[in-house]
């Protein structure tokens, strides 16, 4: 799981630094590539004592071992919850498949090629609903404004360094925060903090989704809520509001190879 989760998070950070874009549509649009060769296979080990999922990317190959549909389903779309993939029948979240999927080129884009794949062997059609669901605002923490510590403005060329628990950054956008703590918070984080401009930013936290994930701790970090506040001066405040979720209209088991 820890290869899964850090590839996770690779995507999410790309996407928030602009290098990369994925349109999410319906499962198969025309326009997205296929890999070249698939195979799907049941994972018949079972689930206890199998080995938790996991995934791996390397050089256009894409392999996922003992991974439930709705699971692969989350990486595919970038979805941070099982509560953002709705609908489905019970399998989906039971049955584990290894898949293989390889791409023509060892540096073509595996997301779009992957959507391919579902839509292709385990016949996924899908629509996008905003729907209100629990979410954190990010918000400035004391009432002075001030900022605390390790959040100081800053200027130049943005460049970060995202490792398990700590992230350490110059120059960027706070809504790279934003996408970076969604992981650990395990829920949408929006910034309402209304600080424009770019940030130097030093965070080191622990979460239990670390450990779900097989990750280490840094050690004697403070749980992320904690981190946020006492390192940044802002505040993950719970609330309410609107979240794109993928709604599955259609899915078959696949025919195996």
């Amino acid at each position: 799981m820890a290869d899964s989760s850090r590839a996770f998070r690779t995507i999410l950070l790309a996407l928030a630094l602009g290098i990369a874009t994925v349109v999410l549509t319906r499962a198969q649009p025309p326009q997205e590539a296929a890999f070249e060769v698939t195979s799907v296979k049941a994972n018949k080990s079972g689930a206890a004592g199998a080995g938790a999922p996991g995934d791996r990317f390397s050089s256009g190959l894409f392999r996922t071992t003992n991974m439930p549909l709705r699971l692969l389903m989350r990486q595919a779309f970038q979805k941070l919850q099982d509560s953002e993939i709705v609908g489905g029948p019970a399998w989906m979240d039971s049955d584990r498949w290894d898949i293989t999927g390889k791409a023509a080129s060892p540096t073509a884009a595996m997301l779009p090629m992957i959507r391919t794949l579902l839509a292709d062997r385990f016949r996924l059609v899908v629509h996008h609903e905003n729907r209100e669901l629990p979410i954190y605002a990010l918000v400035i923490a004391r009432r002075d404004g001030r900022l605390g510590p390790s959040l100081r403005p800053s200027t130049g060329k943005s460049d970060f360094r995202d490792a398990t628990g700590l992230f350490v950054a110059h120059a960027i956008p706070l809504k790279i925060l934003v996408d970076v703590l969604a992981y650990p918070a395990r829920r949408t984080v929006v910034d309402r903090t209304g600080l424009s401009g770019t940030y130097d930013i030093e965070l080191r936290y622990t979460s239990p989704v670390m450990a779900d994930a097989g990750l280490p701790s840094v050690p004697d970090a403070p749980s992320v809520f904690t981190a946020v506040q006492e390192q940044l001066g802002l505040k993950l405040e719970a609330t309410r509001g609107p979240v794109d979720v993928i709604v599955i209209d259609h899915v078959e088991k696949p025919v195996e190879d």
